[in-house]
């Protein structure tokens, strides 16, 4: 992808000059700084940047009730929910669209991207989602072995990455994502819902239109059951 000026960001963004500038020195735009003092950012990193600003509109959830939603939409019992809690869940999924659902939940986690020496091993011990599960979907995408797409089983995601060879970077296409499940979860790949969700997360379009699809799927079905 095309990289672009501070003036195109800002334009991309509807934010001053002076405010994309800021976005890109402070890191959480990754970009670079041409000698004549130009500044030019990476485009996927613009388009990740506009996922998180999309997922901080919109009302979500506290972590485990965004993982109780899921679980619900899984069609699996998420014993730590209260009655009200369940309740207003089951609620939020009637009124709420594929769409919706994704703001909803988009909270519970956080994605932290690398690139690993070797996506197999980097792999191994994560519960997989995304576009490295796909196949529990019934989507037209492949599943994609050479990409890390996962949640941490236990200890801290910074050590995950260290001992398995993984150097984060903004650009990078591995992605863990932080595990705030309130339960120990043991299988190795995550609910139909949650890779749905993440996928709806996705910068890619394609990966994001499936999981989409996918979700309101899920909704409809479980609305014909309730």
């Amino acid at each position: 992808m095309v990289d672009l000026t501070a003036t195109q960001l800002a334009e991309r963004l509807d934010v001053t000059t002076r405010r994309a500038r800021d976005l890109l020195r402070s890191g959480e735009i990754a970009g670079r700084q041409l000698a004549n003092g130009t500044w030019l950012a990476d485009s996927d990193a613009v388009a990740r940047y506009e996922v998180s600003a999309r997922r901080g509109s919109g009302r979500t959830l506290d972590a485990a009730t965004a993982w109780g939603l899921l679980w619900e939409l899984s069609g699996i019992d998420a014993d730590w929910l209260s009655a009200s809690t369940r309740a207003r869940v089951r609620r939020r999924i009637r009124d709420s669209d594929a769409e919706a659902i994704t703001t909803t939940v988009s909270k519970r986690t956080r994605a932290h991207r690398f690139t690993a020496a070797n996506a197999e091993r980097a792999s191994a011990g994560l519960i997989r989602t995304g576009r490295a599960a796909v196949s529990v979907l019934d989507t037209d995408l492949i599943e994609d072995a050479s990409q890390v797409a996962g949640y941490v089983r236990s200890g801290t995601m910074d050590d995950y990455a260290k001992n398995h060879f993984m150097v984060p970077t903004a650009a990078g296409r591995d992605v863990i994502f932080e595990n705030t499940l309130p339960i120990d979860y043991t299988a190795d790949t995550m609910p139909a819902s949650v890779v749905a969700a993440d996928l709806a997360m996705s910068t890619d379009t394609r990966e994001r239109s499936a999981g989409l699809r996918a979700l309101e799927a899920m909704r409809q079905r479980w609305l014909a059951a309730h």
